[in-house]
């Protein structure tokens, strides 16, 4: 019972650092055709633009991931890529012209993504044994796409 409660309140931090970057996640998943096109290019271009930041949001968590198993180290990387998502956001929030804007969407995903795909390996780590493990993911995972709710709300 003790372990539990220990347990319980350790995943409470981790899920509240995955809901912080989980809802960040669901604005660039959801919103970004509508940014795009709010940018002034037409539905169908705005639906077309949307792939680039996720396309380099794919290769920025690929190649975040390696190095930060390389290195061994979490952290960093977590706080990295927040900081590069925060600069995109803070572009695409000032500026009114298009080609900033969307360069903006590009560099918030890419900031956004890989720093999701780290902490959930962080979580994963610190979790001991196979069924601890898939049970604290679970958990993790699920509260953290609470983030989702919240967008949406």
């Amino acid at each position: 019972m003790r372990y539990a409660i220990l347990v319980i309140i350790g995943m409470r931090h981790v899920t509240r650092r995955i809901c912080s970057l989980v809802a960040p996640g669901y604005c660039v998943a959801l919103f970004t055709p509508t940014i795009i096109n709010d940018l002034g290019f037409t539905a169908v271009q705005a639906q077309l633009m949307s792939i680039p930041p996720f396309a380099c949001s794919c290769i920025s968590t690929i190649v975040v991931s390696i190095y930060s198993d390389k290195m061994n180290s979490r952290g960093p990387f977590v706080v990295l890529g927040a900081a590069i998502s925060m600069i995109g956001y803070t572009i695409a929030y000032v500026t009114t012209e298009p080609v900033p804007g969307y360069v903006a969407a590009i560099i918030a995903a890419s900031g956004v993504f890989s720093t999701i795909a780290v902490n959930i390996a962080w979580a994963a780590g610190n979790a001991g044994g196979d069924m601890k493990r898939g049970v604290s993911l679970a958990i993790i995972l699920g509260f953290g796409n609470l983030g989702g709710y919240v967008v949406i709300l």
